[in-house]
């Protein structure tokens, strides 16, 4: 890169598939693409969950680092039995105080920036929760955070004073979630950059992932959806170029996620209790197995006994709705339950994370709208049976979005293989600062100008009996590993 970078903005585009770009569909976002550094193969983290997304954005780390093992968990600073949602601005806080603090446990891109006096501004227009983990210290380190839920779901109330003082009243309906995604495009490019003026800008656009979820992904609703968010990306990048900062301003364009589409509702808990495990919420009488419901669903066995564990794991590999199953290791080393894989391979190995990781079965097949990837979840998600989901690692859930332009970057399609937690290391590296040693993330090498070492592929099996399974994981030289994708077969 040869301009010296001195503002880098981030829009993402929660849960958009990389295929569902197009010059028809999203001209916006399709030039960008076509025009800028766009890395085809990047990919999410495991579990491919928001907030897990979002946190390992945020701390340029995966979830054995930062502690945010779901979008769900139980925790013991949530009472009543109920786990702790991470979508929730209060069980956010009742975990963070139970943490004095740190809830989450590795720096973030906020930590660094405020260590060299720069400043960090996030707009949000999904979950308080996400908009808390993109700048989980914002009122400590002086930044800035708007969140579309109103003044008591962010820690820098002043930024919704702000908006709504110069905006109206923030937007709220059904989805698609249009008028989110125009009311938060108007505070980033009419309030944020031109008066808050940080030097790293976040925007966060909750759709086509609410539309994907709730209307199908190939439905007229989430073609709406991801048109309409294409069309307020349009209005950043006009205002970007017409700046008189265009030349020193680093636009990254990214998704969280994938999706594929939900082919049943498996009842796991269901299928558990009559393989005689009480299984459920914890505070129901009698349950020994905790449970929650996903396509990545968590498992923790109350007694933490052995054999029992053994057990289990061996009556989930004989559920044909099983496609993954990861689980912690014993004192060898060796994961607990024969057959399962060690989920530090994923980067979700954490004090926090429940025994078991149960991912559903997938498959490459296309849905009811001709679109690849299609898989099995469990009941208990607000998500009817066709609709999208993600969490596991099905590719195409994992395969996020991911260009870099601006800045005079060179315009190239590249298969490097990148993750999400690389990002927030490249931000740092082109903007001259060093990246905080929780970082497991490395900054991206074309970005840089620099030559990338070759992508390779390291696919590993495992199983028991009738049950296999497999992973496949980066295995680029000098750099962490992470996974690309994974199921039964």
């Amino acid at each position: 890169m040869s301009a010296k970078v001195a503002r880098v903005i981030i829009a993402v585009f929660d849960g958009l598939r990389p295929d569902r770009i197009s010059e028809a569909l999203t001209p916006n976002l399709s030039r960008f693409l076509t025009e800028g550094l766009w890395y085809r193969e990047a990919r999410s983290v495991f579990p491919s969950m928001t907030r897990v997304a979002t946190t390992s954005l945020a701390t340029g780390s995966h979830p054995t680092r930062h502690g945010v093992v779901n979008n769900a968990f139980f925790h013991p600073a949530i009472d009543g039995g109920e786990p702790l949602d991470t979508s929730r601005a209060a069980h956010i806080r009742a975990a963070n105080a139970w943490h004095d603090g740190e809830f989450v446990e590795a720096k973030g891109l906020g930590c660094a920036l405020a260590e060299v006096g720069k400043r960090l501004a996030v707009v949000h227009s999904g979950s308080a929760g996400s908009a808390w983990l993109l700048s989980h210290r914002a009122r400590e380190l002086g930044h800035w955070t708007f969140s579309i839920h109103g003044r008591e779901h962010t820690d820098t109330p002043e930024a919704v004073d702000q908006a709504v003082e110069r905006f109206g009243p923030l937007p709220g309906g059904k989805t698609p979630k249009l008028d989110e995604a125009s009311y938060a495009t108007r505070v980033l490019t009419e309030l944020v950059l031109p008066e808050v003026q940080p030097d790293v800008a976040i925007i966060w656009y909750s759709e086509p992932d609410t539309s994907y979820h709730i209307h199908e992904i190939g439905s007229p609703e989430s073609d709406t959806a991801t048109a309409h968010v294409d069309a307020c990306f349009g209005k950043i990048v006009d205002m970007v170029r017409a700046s008189e900062r265009a030349d020193e301003t680093l636009l990254i364009v990214m998704s969280d996620h994938g999706q594929i589409s939900t082919t049943s509702a498996f009842d796991l808990v269901g299928a558990l209790r009559e393989k005689g495990f009480a299984a459920g919420n914890r505070g129901e009488p009698g349950v020994e197995v905790l449970v929650t419901p996903g396509s990545a669903a968590g498992l923790t066995l109350l007694s933490g006994d052995a054999s029992r564990l053994q057990a289990l794991g061996a009556a989930l590999m004989e559920m044909p709705e099983t496609g993954l199953l990861f689980c912690g290791t014993d004192a060898n080393g060796e994961p607990v339950i024969s057959g399962a894989f060690d989920r530090a391979l994923a980067g979700a190995e954490h004090s926090r994370a429940p025994d078991i990781y149960w991912v559903g079965r997938s498959s490459p097949e296309a849905d009811q709208h001709g679109l690849a990837g299609a898989g099995v979840y469990t009941t208990g998600v607000n998500v009817p049976v066709g609709g999208g989901m993600h969490g596991g690692l099905n590719p195409f859930e994992m395969n996020t979005v991911l260009a870099f332009g601006g800045a005079t970057l060179p315009v190239a399609m590249v298969n490097d293989h990148a993750n999400l937690t690389d990002i927030a290391p490249t931000v740092l590296a082109v903007l001259g600062i060093d990246r905080p040693a929780t970082m497991t993330g490395s900054p991206l090498e074309r970005v840089l100008g620099k030559t990338a070492p070759e992508p390779r592929e390291i696919r590993l099996e495992a199983g028991s009996g009738d049950f296999r399974q497999y992973l496949v994981l980066s295995g680029v030289d000098g750099r962490q590993s992470f996974p690309l994708s994974g199921g039964r077969f």
